[in-house]
């Protein structure tokens, strides 16, 4: 596992070693501070409203928590997330959900799962859009692209729904180990299902428009890092070269996405003109933000409120 996650950290270093450093240490020289410092602090609304979505999907199962204790859990989950491999932090808001609404941990992981699922849909949706650009081929991809989301929201449906859902659980249990794991009534499928609760037409139209709310504030963020380094780019070209970035960063080829992302980013800013050096820069001031400075951030909201670690390895080991 740890070869399969060097292979991103491989590809940054090639990456880097093929560029002019000299140029790349010159682009950062220029960034405008006041911008950076902007778009670091987006990081606190930023979080604050995936822990209002959070809050809804919690709702949604018939559990409360307070906004105050949820955002820190949030906050606290990611500090850990950026600190170790595995996705760890993911279970120290389980953990909470578990001790301040007094019920198992699966059923506070269940709703981890779900507000992570939103995430993932949003990314491939951004992801997907942008990869017409780059990929060989414009109008054919375009189609795809237009394909997968159809197909996506479809999948969506049939998940939610109770009939076909039963349906599909029935004939993956014959798949051996795998299909018990996946689809057992304790297995990993029911269990994020669990986590969309009582999800009425209403919440799930509300914890959308908090997930477009959310990236839109992600994209933000991003945009004004562009202008800090005087990139000349829009808000929807930073949008798709960062949207592609995050969801290429999630393969499983690296630490953190480290590789992935900046080669993802450099490669769809060159549609745009974008020399490498300053597009890697770009990709810099995000790692910057988002993991240096977000993570000084979120270290603040686990020290008012930790958990065990040794707790933690026990529920990972437990959901292994």
């Amino acid at each position: 596992m740890w070869m399969l996650r060097a292979l991103g950290l491989i590809l940054l270093i090639v990456l880097i070693t093929r560029l002019d450093l000299n140029q790349i240490w010159a682009t950062l020289q220029t960034t405008d501070l006041p911008l950076l410092a902007l778009a670091i602090a987006g990081f606190i609304p930023l979080i604050l409203v995936k822990t209002i979505r959070w809050q809804v999907l919690l709702k949604a199962q018939g559990l409360q928590m307070a906004l105050w204790p949820a955002f820190l859990a949030y906050m606290g989950s990611l500090f850990i997330g950026y600190l170790t491999p595995g996705r760890l932090g993911e279970f120290v808001k389980a953990l909470h959900v578990s001790r301040d609404c007094d019920v198992s941990l699966a059923r506070g992981f269940s709703s981890v799962l779900a507000d992570r699922l939103f995430d993932l849909y949003a990314l491939l949706f951004v992801g997907c859009l942008a990869l017409p650009r780059v990929a060989v081929g414009g109008s054919a991809a375009l189609i795809l692209t237009i394909a997968l989301l159809i197909g996506m929201t479809a999948a969506f449906a049939l998940f939610l729904n109770e009939t076909s859902f039963r349906w599909f659980q029935e004939r993956g249990l014959k798949f051996g180990k795998l299909g018990h794991r996946l689809f057992d009534d304790d297995g990993l499928l029911p269990e994020i299902r669990r986590g969309f609760g009582d999800l009425t037409a209403v919440r799930l139209l509300g914890i959308t428009a908090l997930t477009a709310f959310a990236y839109f504030i992600y994209f933000g963020q991003c945009t004004l890092l562009a202008r800090s380094l005087d990139l000349p780019l829009g808000y929807v070209p930073v949008m798709f070269a960062v949207g592609l970035g995050s969801l290429v960063a999630l393969i499983p080829i690296s630490i953190s996405g480290l590789g992935t992302r900046e080669a993802s980013i450099v490669a769809y800013l060159s549609t745009y003109g974008i020399a490498p050096e300053p597009a890697l820069g770009f990709s810099f001031l995000i790692l910057v933000t988002f993991f240096f400075a977000g993570g000084l951030i979120s270290a603040a909201a686990w020290l008012i409120r930790p958990v065990s670690l040794q707790e933690l390895r026990k529920l990972r080991n437990q959901r292994n």
